[in-house]
């Protein structure tokens, strides 16, 4: 079913910000031999029209006019340490923020809320108000009780921006829904795939033309990370308890390059401290605040990384209510899943395996390396058509439904030049494509400057891996080849690849991080365009790496390591 979104936006705002984002498109030349400036310029243009449609839609807004925010949030967690001493320290550390862009009225953790409505508190620390008189009857009515859930519990009349904060839930879509201005994700804690959750807040932001934010929370399992001994948290807490920081680290540069324009580090003003002062006093950094200190200095010194590519879009059914990867598999907490609900589900565990499941198993299935890379985005089935055309490939999952006005939206979409992937479970939507492709006996058909391609069987997404790599092979300006998560970025002539080394590093969370140095690993760079200009470099760990065969770079990455690959081109 279609539903009109809601865009609620400054008009004027917008206007200026997307007339600015156009002339910094996302560009890079593909040749090193260029004739003159002006062809420099064609060849730039070829480039961005290949690999950003549409920069107005992919370079997301920004949180705040000046840019970038990472925040050391300063709460009541903090009670062990001197509040104007964590202010100074923060300051005087350069360690960032603690003023936080994100608006007042926040609606924090409502999925599992909205779920959990027996009395306790949720994650913003208000008791959860009563539930409902009775379930509701369907999908549909679920997110009217979800809208009036969230009026009761967070907004009560409050004036705009509001702010939304999914956590165990993949809902983020639904707050663009609702008219939230931003749109964001908590990860780490006991939080399903980190992955899928910047590819749902980074999705949303887009189709809603919001800026998007993640905030990492330091608790995980029973305990949280506490350098002050037991002060803060008490048996709950300690120096090796919570997540490894490697996977803190690993999770801070994922979604700074992922495009975020807010990162938060929940509880980061008591937890980036020992509560012992320097000769200045200051409060000294703690393991903690050194990775904060590193992610810092890196927002500064790049600015600006260009635009995330996500080549492909998943779109989801709109009253998907997806299962967030604990107790019974029902959407919205209610309904068991449909066979296109478990189609999702395998879609998402084909893109990163073993990410739905990630209780009790010590970090593992947070993060992962996958050969298709950190190259999607998900959106929902009424995305806006200049958001669909952003794309050069689209996959519809779930229980999908489509008017023959929705389904028009999408042969324009093909027609306008993208590639349309369907399973044979929505052919019926497209009785001119289910007649072309059993006239022809094939899985693929033109149409306009596009084409569609068919698959089965029906909600079956087994054949679906090869199709993906193929098209991530045409949409993509480089190729890795290795065992580690990755995620590329466009900007001017540059292109960066962004390679995360997610083995070899577990952690329980009352016990230190095991390392298993074994698991240090090797990924190879293969540009697809023309000869690299110069050597390449790379600019997390101020090291330059050798060009091979004019388009290949190789890097060693250790276990739970991060490499960001610079490459230029003349």
């Amino acid at each position: 079913m279609e539903t009109k979104c809601v865009r609620r936006q400054a008009v004027v705002l917008a206007v200026i910000i997307a007339t600015a984002l156009v002339a910094d498109a996302a560009i890079f030349v593909v040749t090193t031999n260029a004739a003159s400036p002006a062809g420099s310029e064609s060849r730039a243009a070829e480039c961005q029209s290949r690999y950003v449609r549409d920069p107005s839609v992919w370079r997301t807004l920004p949180i705040r006019p000046q840019g970038f925010q990472f925040e050391v949030q300063i709460s009541s967690y903090g009670t062990s340490y001197e509040i104007e001493k964590l202010r100074r320290s923060i300051r005087e550390h350069d360690l960032g923020e603690y003023e936080s862009a994100l608006a007042k009225t926040m609606a924090a953790e409502w999925g599992y809320s909205f779920t959990h409505l027996d009395g306790q508190l949720d994650g913003a620390g208000r008791r959860i108000q009563a539930g409902y008189a009775k379930p509701p009857a369907d999908r549909a009515e679920s997110l009217r009780v979800i809208e009036s859930f969230l009026q009761r519990q967070y907004i009560q009349g409050a004036a705009h921006p509001w702010a939304s904060m999914n956590g165990h839930y993949p809902w983020q879509h639904y707050a663009g829904e609702f008219g939230f201005e931003q749109i964001g994700s908590e990860i780490g804690e006991n939080i399903n795939s980190y992955q899928w959750h910047v590819a749902l807040t980074r999705g949303a932001a887009r189709q809603y033309a919001r800026p998007w934010f993640i905030d990492f929370s330091a608790w995980h399992g029973p305990s949280i990370t506490d350098y002050s001994a037991g002060k803060i948290w008490g048996e709950n807490s300690g120096p090796d308890h919570g997540h490894s920081l490697s996977l803190f680290e690993r999770t801070l540069f994922m979604s700074y390059m992922a495009g975020a324009s807010q990162i938060t580090a929940e509880a980061g003003g008591a937890i980036s401290f020992l509560p012992v002062l320097d000769e200045q006093g200051r409060y000294r950094l703690s393991p903690y605040g050194e990775v904060c200190k590193r992610l810092r200095e890196f927002t500064l010194a790049h600015s600006d990384v260009g635009v995330p590519l996500a080549p492909i879009g998943i779109v989801l059914d709109f009253y998907h209510g997806a299962y967030p990867g604990f107790e019974k598999r029902q959407a919205f907490g209610y309904f068991d899943y449909t066979a296109g609900d478990q189609m999702t589900w395998d879609l998402i565990n084909l893109i990163w395996p073993g990410g739905w499941e990630v209780m009790g198993k010590n970090e593992v299935g947070t993060m992962v390396g996958t050969p298709f890379g950190d190259s999607f985005d998900i959106l929902l089935q009424n995305a806006p058509q200049n958001v669909l055309n952003s794309y050069p490939c689209l996959v519809l999952s779930g229980d999908v439904k489509l008017s023959s006005a929705g389904a028009a939206r999408y042969t324009a979409y093909v027609r306008q030049g993208g590639t349309l992937i369907l399973n044979r479970a929505y052919l019926h939507d497209f009785p001119a494509y289910m007649q072309r492709i059993a006239e022809h006996g094939s899985g693929e058909v033109a149409d306009g400057k596009g084409r569609v391609i068919v698959y089965g069987p029906d909600f079956r997404v087994g054949q679906l891996g090869p199709i993906l790599r193929n098209q991530l092979a045409q949409w993509l300006p480089v190729e890795v080849k290795g065992d580690v998560e990755s995620l590329v970025n466009c900007r001017g002539n540059s292109v960066f690849v962004t390679l995360i080394n997610n083995n070899g590093v577990t952690k329980a969370p009352r016990a230190k991080a095991v390392v298993d140095e074994s698991k240090t690993t090797d990924a190879t760079v293969v540009s697809r365009c023309e000869v690299l200009g110069r050597a390449a470099k790379d600019i997390k760990n101020g090291r330059v790496l050798e060009v091979r065969h004019g388009n290949e770079v190789a890097v060693t990455i250790p276990a739970g390591g991060i490499a960001i690959v610079e490459l230029d081109y003349e």
